[in-house]
């Protein structure tokens, strides 16, 4: 029954690498491994073959004997325009970047909360799409950026997963992660007149966990309190919401990356995920307190 839901979904995802669905942990696990942490990106791109203009010249010239006298000067200008292409579509197509680190962090969180689920049950949406592509563009203001003379900015965002776990005891665990990835195109006017142009990518990941917590059975630190907790800012930022009977704790985090993860670090696969970090830091700073209901926090204390 897995295999033929994995092989059916695997099919649908390869096609327009989205899917979103309830299943229970060990399907996503398995769904994760061989279909979104274990696929590596194609080498090759359709560009890669202008650098067969100057191959197909040099053997029209030698077949035909057309030009040649000026066999050596066509070659070079044919291998320049091909690398000046080359280059074009090297820098300003639209990348994927989907971060395979990302969902390793996922699959981790899962691996440890599996066992407090309910019903083994997680709804769960990926999107491992391309990131650069006009419906993911974003304004420049949203990220804070003004305008400089000769600096262009291009912002792409995505959502690239969220989570959605029922716990044994009531309680909603919810992840998720954003990505953005901003261009940055420089324009510059050289002292001879000639004009420079460069761009580079900065990327960020934004992970966050959303808790929606019974007040009977957790004690929540206040607002105020969290306010004037030691560190609070510096590596995690907590928000805290209340009403009569539910207490919603969010912490979330963010990765700055000047350069996209092209594989996984050795350590990224062996320590704690992103998430179960947010739930420890929580627990270790006492921002929530188990009154004895949520065996997961016991496990994590």
């Amino acid at each position: 029954m897995i295999k033929k839901a994995l092989l059916m979904d695997g099919k649908q995802f390869a096609k327009n690498k989205q899917i979103r669905a309830k299943r229970p942990s060990e399907y996503w696990l398995l769904f994760l491994k061989h279909h979104v942490i274990s696929v590596k990106e194609s080498w090759f791109h359709f560009y890669y073959l202008v650098f067969l203009i100057p191959v197909i010249i040099f053997l029209f010239i030698i077949f035909t004997e057309i030009g040649l006298q000026y066999i050596v000067p066509i070659i070079i200008g044919s291998f320049v325009l091909s690398l000046s292409v080359f280059s074009y579509f090297n820098i300003y197509r639209n990348n994927a970047y989907v971060p395979v680190s990302a969902y390793n962090e996922l699959a981790k969180f899962i691996i440890s909360i599996k066992g407090d689920v309910y019903r083994n049950l997680i709804g769960l949406r990926i999107n491992a799409g391309v990131i650069e592509s006009k419906k993911n563009a974003i304004y420049p203001k949203r990220l804070g950026l003004k305008y400089i003379n000769g600096v262009k900015y291009k912002p792409f965002e995505i959502e690239r997963f969220k989570a959605n776990f029922t716990l044994k005891d009531g309680s909603v665990c919810v992840v998720s992660m954003h990505q953005i990835v901003l261009r940055v195109i420089t324009t510059k006017r050289r002292s001879s007149g000639k004009t420079k142009t460069k761009m580079k990518r900065k990327h960020k990941f934004f992970y966050q966990l959303t808790l929606k917590l019974k007040k009977s059975d957790y004690k929540i630190i206040s607002p105020n309190a969290l306010l004037h907790l030691p560190g609070n800012d510096k590596l995690f930022e907590v928000v805290i919401k209340n009403d009569e009977d539910f207490c919603w704790v969010k912490i979330k985090t963010k990765k700055k990356l000047y350069k996209a993860e092209s594989h996984m670090k050795y350590l990224s696969k062996i320590d704690d995920s992103i998430f179960t970090q947010m739930m420890k830091h929580l627990i270790n700073n006492k921002i929530i307190e188990n009154r004895g209901a949520s065996q997961f926090i016991k496990k994590l204390n």
